[in-house]
Parts: C-alpha cells; sequence; structure tokens
C-alpha cells in the first residue's frame, strides 16, 4: 500500500511537472499608485479584461489601484522578492539598480508624449528592457506616458525661475533621484507617499508637489492648491511591468497576447492622458486657481547645470543623452 501511495504521489508531481504553463498560474495582482479614475488604471483593466476573454480560467488578474495593495515605492522590491505579479514602476526606481540609465528620470529630456514613446519604441527602449530584465528580474512589457509633471503650490507667489523656489516644501515621491530633481527645480524636497499629500498640503506640512495636472486633479489636489505653475519639467514614462519569475510561466502564446493586449491600452492611455492634462487644467481656471507659465528656459538650463556639477552625468550611459535628443 505504502509503495502505491508513493507511486500515485510521484505521478502527481510529474503530471504537474509536465502540465502546460496555462494551468499552472495563480492569480495575476497588479499593484499601482494611480488613482482608480486615471487612464492609467483603465489601461490596466483592460489588459485584464482582455487576457481573462483570451485566456478564461487559466488567466486572472486582479487591478489594485491608488496604492490600496502597497504603497508607493514598495512595488517593484515586492515583484521582485516575488510578492508580486505586476505593477507600473518609473524609471526613478529602476534607476537605483541600473544607474547608467539615470538619464530617463531627467528634467527636461523628452520634447514630448509622442518623442517619449518613440524613444522607448525605438533600439534605445529594447537594450533598456534587456537589461532590466536581465539585471532586475523585471520584464517591461510596454511603456505608457504618466503625465507631464508640473508645480502645484498652496500659495500664489510669483515663480518665474528657480531661484523664486527657494525654501519652497515640495513633495516627491520617495527616491533619491526624485530629491535631486526637486534641488534641481529650486525646491527643497520632502519624501511624502502620494496618500499622504492632499493632508501636507492642507496643513503645511508641505508648499507644493509636482505631479501631471490630470493626476492633481484626480487626487482632488487641486482643493488644496492656490496656483499651478506650468513649468512643464518632466515629461514622464511608466512602466507596464511584470517579475520575470511570473512572466516566464506565462505560455509563448500568452506572453505574446498580454504585450499586444498592453500595446493596445497602452495607445489608448496616451489619448487619453493628454486630453486629460488639457481639460484638468480648465477645472483648475474655474476654481479660480492662479495659472502660471514660467519661461523654461531658466528651469532647464539649471537641472542640467546641477546634473553636470553633481556628477550625474558622468555616471549615464556613453551617447545615450544624445541619442535620445536624436529620436524623431
Amino acid at each position: 500500500m505504502k509503495r502505491t501511495w508513493l507511486a500515485l504521489a510521484a505521478g502527481l508531481v510529474a503530471a504537474a511537472l509536465l502540465s502546460p504553463a496555462v494551468h499552472a498560474q495563480g492569480e495575476i495582482r497588479v499593484s499601482t499608485a494611480a488613482p482608480d479614475n486615471s487612464p492609467l488604471s483603465d489601461a490596466f483593466r483592460s489588459i485584464k479584461a482582455h487576457m481573462e476573454a483570451k485566456f478564461p480560467g487559466a488567466i486572472r488578474m486582479s487591478v489594485h489601484t491608488a496604492s490600496s495593495l502597497f504603497r508607493q515605492g514598495t512595488e517593484l522590491p515586492a515583484m521582485q522578492r516575488g510578492n508580486l505579479e505586476m505593477a507600473s514602476p518609473v524609471t526613478f526606481e529602476i534607476e537605483a539598480q541600473v544607474p547608467e540609465y539615470g538619464v530617463f528620470s531627467a528634467a527636461y529630456l523628452f520634447r514630448d508624449a509622442d518623442h517619449l514613446i518613440r524613444t522607448f519604441r525605438s533600439d534605445i527602449g529594447s537594450e533598456y528592457y534587456s537589461d532590466v530584465a536581465s539585471r532586475m528580474g523585471v520584464v517591461i512589457v510596454d511603456t505608457a506616458y504618466l503625465g507631464t509633471r508640473t508645480i502645484n503650490l498652496n500659495n500664489d507667489r510669483k515663480i518665474e525661475k528657480p531661484a523664486d523656489l527657494a525654501g519652497t516644501k515640495m513633495r516627491m515621491p520617495p527616491g533619491a533621484a526624485f530629491q535631486v530633481l526637486a534641488k534641481t527645480l529650486g525646491a527643497t524636497p520632502v519624501a511624502m507617499p502620494i496618500t499622504e499629500v492632499y493632508l501636507g498640503l492642507k496643513t503645511g506640512q508641505i508648499d507644493g508637489q509636482d505631479n501631471p495636472t490630470n493626476m492633481t486633479r484626480d487626487w482632488k489636489f487641486h482643493e488644496v492648491t492656490r496656483q499651478v505653475v506650468l513649468t512643464r519639467h518632466l515629461v514622464q514614462p511608466v512602466f507596464i511591468a511584470m517579475a520575470k519569475p511570473a512572466f516566464d510561466r506565462l505560455s509563448a502564446a500568452q506572453q505574446a497576447e498580454l504585450r499586444a493586449a498592453t500595446r493596445e491600452a497602452i495607445d489608448i492611455q496616451i489619448a487619453k492622458t493628454l486630453q486629460d492634462e488639457k481639460s484638468a487644467v480648465e477645472t483648475f481656471r474655474a476654481a479660480g486657481i492662479r495659472i502660471s507659465e514660467p519661461d523654461s528656459t531658466a528651469f532647464r538650463a539649471a537641472v542640467f547645470k546641477e546634473y553636470e556639477a553633481s556628477g550625474m552625468m558622468a555616471r549615464w550611459k556613453p551617447g545615450l543623452l544624445a541619442r535620445i535628443q536624436a529620436v524623431r
């Protein structure tokens, strides 16, 4: 009897090992800091619907928005530890582990959303994706457009150049590179999760924050904002990323379908985000929020001067900045 049970157990183990990936998967959980009503959250829900319809019973996905599953800044290590399957990391988080690609986090790097997307859909993006997968164990499925970050203040002091932001306590997401960005803009950085920003602005713990205009609206930060300064300092990519072990468990057909579904969802997300950013500014005007638009020349010069003086540019992959600037 004992031999019979051992043989049965061995057979079950062998069957499990030989079963295709389509039967060996658990739930694919997505964690994002994006608010629930954002185009990025819609993109993840579109991917979920597509994959579950294409592979009924084989793939299950759940989308957790507004940092409801993992706090902002903790999703990437969670994927690397095997505690999370999918997330939406940004360049600043990846730069901490692959510093030669820090140029992707530079202010005033991309001209606009089109330049950003063309860059990541070129051989530049392919090289980046390959290095991130091999060195970090994270597969970037595709790149989306988070929006163009701009400065939002709970006061109406006139801002025309970086020096005008001296003494301004500006919230930045966790991470050293984000703190450097605030300093290059002339402000004093305060690391803070996005879920704490509203109260921080309301109580004066911080004087401002930088986010795309639509995210400022979607998180309702405009309710405690008196001025939006359209510095447009960071045309920001955001990645649809998956832990490599989880991606590798997908069959080749599922991987291909995931990439196709993600590209389709991202194209819609980009168009919606661009429109959302415009409509958010109109919302601010209607609410009586001051909209100012300083000449970006002084800001651009200040940030690159600081990047060079601090030695950051010396760490960037040689020639990469020029290659990005040459993308048309």
